[in-house]
């Protein structure tokens, strides 16, 4: 079987700068990490992170002082402002293309063009080059996402480096003819990517097979991969030569070989030296199943002896396998291993330049119960219950956080999310279980992420909602009571009661008198006294008991108005009372009516002396016959104590005296009048002697 590799494959140069940059920081033990994946190949991940160079999703992950290595898909200018805003140290590994593609896409947007990104939209390098291209750019990475874009008279393309050609030129073409307008194109797809896809399709179309090998999150791997399989119809895309199966050649003679930009030289030879091999492929395959010993595999062995440092097991290859007992069991001791029974380890060192092979039976026990853990999709979370091994610690940061058992795996609570309030001592964690959340799985990376944010906030919430359930109830309770009080106190008084009452506030506009418990009502300004220009905090002072009449009580308004006033004889009827009609009055006229004049009786009684009663012939108004300030003597002819009214009459009395004089005159004549003629036989001269 001849095999023939791509004249372009592998690492592009820009990759092979981002591993020697993130090589080099862990070479020379730098505190920190990568923000998201270098690049998009697991197994280089995965060496980076036992180097040291651990892979994280946010910036909030890093401490103050570390170094965070942007990945060679590069971010958006915000993500540099806030790593130096956070004293981070900034290794930028961006791809120099990629670099290229933001600063075009910067350009397009300040020139005035709309900015439109051809890519994958979930790419992260496209992320950030939408970034550096401002909030009004789009992304288009099919024909029917033309539609989205807005009709503008100029627009800027910038191309997604690792993107294909041929389905770029279809999507500017369509562009063009579905938006028109003056176009400016920023051919910015990677030198190095469109060599490895012009090769691997010249490659595909002379081979009976075709294999791609790269992660299987490389977007220019897959494109590779989507480029061959239109060209050969046995085309085959693999992470590492591990995943190659003799039925994938039968009846092949010549198979062919490329790989991502992001694929490692040394998986590329594994598979080259696999399939190359003398040996017919099945052998080598089943060969190399049976005795193939590498960090990571998980074998079954029998133990064979123990001593006083662990465990040996015996795994069918030329050297036993050594499993300490800190790695077999947790707080285990020798007198925990049994000779002769079967167990399950994982190779952690796979060098053979000593007799033995290190092994895990805890990471075994790990890597099979990683197996039950269901994934988790993004956003969503799950209850669990986590038991706390140890304090996470890192040289930089000091504690990091919780490393728990969770689901019968080694799981992480990061420090912020262990209380809501920052805890200052730890220890007192481990050992105990807690109720916490799962918040992040990733199978691959083998990280399970717990919280208990979330919980403790419902937590609280819960006691905060049943405090003011119980607040509620409790006011409930008080209103009850106190309408219940107040029924009682409405059934002690009647409308037209009087009662005493006890002030209880002074207002401008009255007194506030209780008159039954819990009871109050109001005695309004009018109702305080006689006297309208009696103030309240004249009348009583809080404290004092008032004797008042209960005038109306309206129950659903909660209103009792009182007076004071009522429980108090008039001064007005008082007075008046001792007059009666018939009285005649010296009185001062004080203003005058159109229909007659107001006279002061006294201090407290005024009385009317209408127009018809103020003289004797016919007047057009009072001041024909009378002068303020003047006084007259005036009759009371009428009284309305109810109404507070008394009439008088000034005419009256001058007539009154006519009438008496014309009767006195009239009783004067009365003597000489009616009498019979006494000189009835006496002649005329003795009738004249008799006369004076």
């Amino acid at each position: 079987m001849q095999v023939e590799v791509a004249e372009y494959c592998g690492f592009c140069y820009g990759v092979k700068r981002a591993v020697h940059l993130a090589k080099k920081a862990a070479d020379e033990r730098v505190v920190g990490g990568t923000l998201g994946p270098l690049i998009h190949n697991p197994q280089l991940i995965e060496e980076l992170a036992s180097k040291g160079i651990d892979c994280y999703e946010s910036l909030d992950e890093f401490h103050p002082g570390e170094t965070v290595i942007f990945r060679s898909h590069g971010v958006g200018p915000e993500v540099y402002e806030e790593a130096e805003a956070r004293g981070l140290t900034i290794l930028d590994a961006t791809c120099p293309n990629v670099r290229f593609a933001q600063k075009k896409a910067a350009d397009v947007a300040a020139a005035g063009y709309f900015p439109i990104i051809v890519g994958e939209k979930n790419h992260p390098e496209v992320k950030s080059i939408l970034k550096w291209a401002g909030k009004n750019a789009i992304v288009v990475e099919y024909v029917e996402d033309i539609s989205s874009i807005p009709q503008k008279e100029r627009y800027g393309v910038v191309i997604q480096t690792t993107f294909e050609l041929q389905k770029f030129e279809k999507i500017l073409a369509a562009m063009r003819e579905q938006r028109p307008g003056e176009y400016r194109v920023e051919r910015t797809i990677c030198t190095a990517t469109s060599q490895r896809q012009k090769a691997a399709l010249e490659l595909a179309q002379r081979v009976d097979a075709m294999i791609v090998i790269g992660g299987r999150n490389s977007a220019n791997t897959r494109h590779l991969y989507d480029l061959v399989k239109d060209k050969c119809s046995k085309a085959y895309h693999i992470e590492t030569a591990a995943e190659l199966r003799t039925g994938m050649f039968e009846n092949c003679h010549k198979i062919g070989i490329t790989a991502g930009a992001s694929t490692p030289d040394r998986l590329i030879k594994e598979a080259i030296i696999l399939m190359e091999n003398e040996k017919t492929f099945e052998e080598l395959l089943n060969e190399q199943e049976e005795v193939e010993v590498y960090a990571g595999k998980v074998v079954t062995g029998e133990v064979i002896s123990k001593d006083k440092d662990g465990v040996y097991v015996s795994f069918g290859y030329r050297h036993d396998g050594f499993i300490p007992y800190n790695e077999w069991a947790p707080n285990a001791t020798e007198a925990d291993v049994e000779i002769g029974v079967e167990v399950e380890a994982k190779i952690v060192a796979s060098s053979t330049k000593t007799d033995v092979v290190r092994m895990s039976k805890i990471k075994a026990e790990a890597e099979a119960a990683w197996k039950t853990v269901a994934p988790l999709a993004e956003g969503e979370k799950r209850a669990a219950t986590v038991k706390v091994n140890r304090i996470i610690k890192n040289k930089a940061k000091g504690v990091v956080g919780l490393g728990v058992t969770v689901e019968g795996v080694e799981g992480f609570i990061p420090a912020s999310h262990v209380e809501l309030k920052r805890v200052e001592d730890f220890a007192p964690y481990v050992g105990q279980e807690l109720e916490a959340e799962i918040i992040e799985v990733d199978l691959d990376k083998k990280r399970i992420v717990c919280s208990r944010r979330d919980l403790l906030k419902a937590e609280r919430e819960a006691k905060h909602q049943a405090y003011l359930e119980a607040k509620e109830a409790r006011k409930a309770a008080a209103i009850a009571a106190r309408a219940e009080k107040e029924e009682k106190a409405y059934a002690s008084v009647n409308e037209g009661d009087v009662v005493t009452g006890k002030v209880v506030k002074i207002a401008d506009f009255g007194l506030f008198v209780e008159v039954g418990e819990g009871l109050v009502g109001l005695v309004h300004n009018t109702e305080l006294s006689w006297d309208r220009n009696a103030k309240a905090a004249d009348v009583a002072a809080e404290g004092d008991e008032v004797q008042v009449l209960v005038k109306k009580i309206d129950k659903e308004a909660k209103r009792v108005a009182l007076s004071i006033k009522a429980t108090q004889e008039d001064p007005w009827v008082a007075e008046a009372s001792q007059l009666q009609i018939g009285d005649q009055l010296d009185v001062e006229v004080l203003r005058f009516l159109p229909f007659g004049a107001i006279v002061k009786i006294s201090d407290k009684l005024e009385g009317l002396v209408h127009i018809s009663e103020i003289a004797r012939e016919r007047i057009e108004k009072p001041a024909d016959a009378l002068e303020i300030g003047q006084i007259v003597k005036a009759e009371i002819i009428k009284m309305d104590l109810d109404s507070k009214k008394i009439g008088m009459s000034i005419s009256k009395i001058a007539r009154d005296a006519a009438r008496a004089a014309r009767n006195a005159e009239r009783n004067e004549y009365k003597g000489y009048m009616g009498k019979a003629n006494s000189l009835k036989n006496e002649g005329l001269a003795a009738q004249l002697e008799g006369l004076n």
